[in-house]
C-alpha cells in the first residue's frame, strides 16, 4: 500500500505544469521514503471550508490544483474575503514553525481543488530536519506576509474604480496567465474583497468597461494582457509598483 501510495504522490506530481512541478520537486526533493507514505490526496468541492481559525493544527494541506481564499468574520460579523491562494501554497506550516497550536485564518475552496494532506507530527518531524524544505518555506512565508501588509497599506488609501483596478491587477498577476485572466467572481465577492459596496462595485465595473480596461461575457470579466498593461499604466502614478 506504501509504495502504491509514493507512486500516486509521484503521479501527481508529473501531471501538474512545469512551474508548479519544479517548484513541487524541489520542494519534496530531499523527502525520505516514510514521508512520501505519510501523505495523502484529497480532493475538494467548490465552496468546501478544510481549514477553520482557532482550530486545534492537526494537518498540513499542500495546494496542488485549485484556488483557495482566506476570510475572516471577526468584523461585525461581515465577511471579509482578503486573499487568495494559487498552487503551490502549504498551508498550516507557518503555525507549525511559529509554534502556534491553532490555525489562524479559516480557507474555504474557490474552486474544486487537488491536496496534498500530511499529518502535523509527520510534517514537523520532517520539515525541522529538512533545511532545503524549511528555506523555501520560510521565504514563501516571508514573501507572503510582506506582500499581504503591501497589499493592505495600499487598499487603505485607495477609493472606488481605482481600488478595484488594483485588485484586478493583483488578481491577474497572482492567476499567472499571459494571455488573459477570467474572473468568475459574483459582486458580493468583489464586495467581499475590495471592502466596497456592491453599488460602488457595479459601479466602477461599468466605467471600466466602457474605458476598455476589461470585457465582460455574461457574469465573467475578462482581463486581456494588454487591458492589464493598460491598468498598471493607470495606476503607475498613484501607486508603486517597484
Amino acid at each position: 500500500m506504501e509504495e502504491g501510495n509514493v507512486n500516486k504522490i509521484v503521479a501527481l506530481q508529473n501531471s501538474l505544469p512545469e512551474e508548479k512541478r519544479d517548484y513541487l520537486t524541489r520542494y519534496l526533493s530531499n523527502s525520505p521514503l516514510w514521508f512520501f507514505e505519510s501523505m495523502q490526496i484529497i480532493r475538494k468541492e467548490k465552496n468546501s471550508v478544510f481549514i477553520e481559525e482557532n482550530t486545534e493544527v492537526d494537518n498540513v494541506y499542500i495546494l496542488v490544483d485549485g484556488i483557495v481564499k482566506a476570510i475572516d468574520y471577526r468584523i461585525c460579523g461581515i465577511v471579509y474575503d482578503y486573499t487568495r491562494f494559487y498552487s503551490i501554497k502549504v498551508f498550516g506550516a507557518m503555525e507549525i514553525l511559529l509554534n502556534m497550536k491553532k490555525y489562524r485564518t479559516t480557507l474555504q475552496t474557490v474552486t474544486e481543488c487537488t491536496l496534498i494532506v500530511i499529518s502535523k507530527s509527520m510534517f514537523e518531524k520532517w520539515m525541522l530536519n529538512d533545511i532545503n524544505a524549511l528555506h523555501m518555506e520560510i521565504e514563501s512565508i516571508g514573501t507572503y506576509l510582506l506582500d499581504q501588509s503591501r497589499k493592505e497599506r495600499v487598499l487603505l488609501f485607495l477609493q472606488g474604480i481605482d481600488r478595484i483596478i488594483y485588485l484586478f491587477t493583483q488578481i491577474y498577476e497572482q492567476a499567472g496567465q499571459k494571455s488573459q485572466c477570467v474572473l468568475n467572481l459574483t459582486r458580493l465577492e468583489l464586495s467581499e474583497r475590495s471592502g466596497l459596496s456592491v453599488k460602488t462595485i457595479n459601479r466602477s465595473v461599468k466605467k471600466m468597461e466602457e474605458d476598455g480596461y476589461i470585457n465582460r461575457s455574461g457574469n465573467k470579466i475578462i482581463i486581456a494582457n494588454k487591458q492589464y498593461l493598460l491598468m498598471k499604466e493607470y495606476l503607475a502614478p498613484i501607486v508603486d509598483q517597484s
